[in-house]
């Protein structure tokens, strides 16, 4: 085929693609409630967690060195946990979750791709941020083990696990927004952002989504489980 005409094909795909990519995200925006507030979205769960945290905080006493290791330990499993959740219920539609994967997979990931990952509206953050409920929610669950802790005379573990996974997800919100910001941003200029978004836009390539980083915070699971993508591996 002359390189004319390939060229003229590849073009062609590339501009139906922009073409179904800005319908997809149409529709999106267009089904945004009219009440919608992005900062009450961002700030709200955000609000609640760092009060989380500052309680549980409260809680501590005469906090010992082996104590300490449950932070870690709590923050590596929270990031297996996200690497988990990201590849087998946000790209497989695994009833009765598939609604996870329905806003993620076909939405997200078909508006916002490697090229083009900035939200261009405020109003799109409704397409990045977890709903507020459902921070909420995984606040909810994390909150039976540190009672449970506590009745076992571990006040202090206790309170070090809340604060770690309220953390973590609080971080897992923050950073997935920043990705989303234009890069010439405040937020995009933050030091180590740049290179944490180059890790998440990579998987928003549509060819390599389904494979290849899965972690949105720090890629230490990625590392782990060998899913790092490097450009040999393509």
């Amino acid at each position: 085929m002359p390189d004319l005409a390939r060229t003229a094909l590849v073009d062609h795909g590339v501009n139906l693609h922009e073409d179904m990519r800005n319908r997809v995200r149409e529709k999106a925006n267009a089904e945004i409630p009219s009440w919608y507030s992005p900062l009450l979205h961002l700030l709200f769960p955000s609000t609640v967690g760092i009060a989380c945290i500052v309680l549980a905080a409260m809680q501590l006493r005469d906090v010992k060195p082996y104590e300490l290791l449950i932070v870690p330990l709590v923050y590596l499993i929270s990031n297996a946990a996200e690497w988990r959740a990201h590849k087998y219920l946000l790209h497989k539609r695994t009833p009765p979750l598939q609604v996870l994967y329905d806003r993620h997979t076909p939405q997200h990931h078909m508006i916002f791709v490697t090229h083009d990952m900035s939200i261009r509206d405020r109003r799109e953050w409704r397409l990045v941020l977890i709903p507020f409920y459902g921070v909420l929610t995984i606040l909810a669950v994390t909150v039976p083990g540190a009672i449970l802790l506590a009745l076992a005379g571990e006040r202090n573990l206790g309170a070090l696990f809340v604060m770690t996974t309220t953390f973590y997800v609080l971080s897992y919100e923050w950073l997935h927004l920043a990705y989303h910001m234009p890069l010439d941003s405040f937020v995009g200029k933050f030091p180590g952002i740049a290179t944490l978004r180059k890790h998440h836009a990579t998987h928003h390539d549509p060819e390599l989504m389904q494979k290849w980083n899965f972690n949105v915070t720090v890629p230490i699971w990625d590392w782990v489980r060998g899913t790092t993508y490097k450009e040999r591996a393509r």
